[in-house]
């Protein structure tokens, strides 16, 4: 009687082979997605730091626009010549973690008399208007965003007029 191979013997390590390429396009799968989970952490990452500096610039903006009792500038005497070294008034600010500065330079634009603010004729109050540049930075310095803002500030009189 003749012993006859089995049919598993014949195949020579095609499963073997196969095992080995489903292996390495598994790897291949995995490796693209800790690249793109890297990169989408990185851009992640980048959206934050530009929000905080970003969020620091607005809240000296603010700052510098209201009554707050950090808001040094004086709306009712100021240098309206630009060669002037105290033309900008300059206020800075620290966030309260610690994560970003900002700093606000506000200077003089121009005096407007107001329209149909009063009964007689030619004795309408006026506005200064002001701009102020705030530049918000992280700590970092990874990040920093640059914010503008008009600023109309109410006024007896145009200096140009008295």
């Amino acid at each position: 009687m003749k012993y006859k191979k089995p049919y598993i013997e014949k195949q020579k390590g095609a499963v073997l082979v196969m095992a080995l390429v489903m292996l390495t396009v598994l790897t291949l799968i995995g490796v693209s997605s800790m690249s793109s989970s890297t990169l989408e952490l990185k851009v992640a990452s980048n959206t934050q730091q530009h929000d905080t500096a970003f969020q620091a610039a607005q809240t000296v903006i603010e700052i510098a626009a209201s009554e707050d009792p950090l808001n040094t500038n004086n709306y009712q005497v100021f240098i309206t010549e630009p060669t002037n070294p105290l033309y900008e008034q300059i206020i800075t600010f620290d966030s309260d973690d610690g994560e970003a500065t900002a700093q606000a330079a506000t200077y003089w634009v121009d005096c407007k008399k107001n329209i149909g603010s009063s009964l007689e004729e030619g004795k309408a109050p006026a506005s200064n208007f002001f701009n102020i540049r705030a530049t918000g930075q992280t700590i970092t310095g990874s990040a920093t965003s640059v914010q503008m803002q008009g600023l109309r500030f109410p006024a007896a009189a145009c200096a140009i007029d008295l």
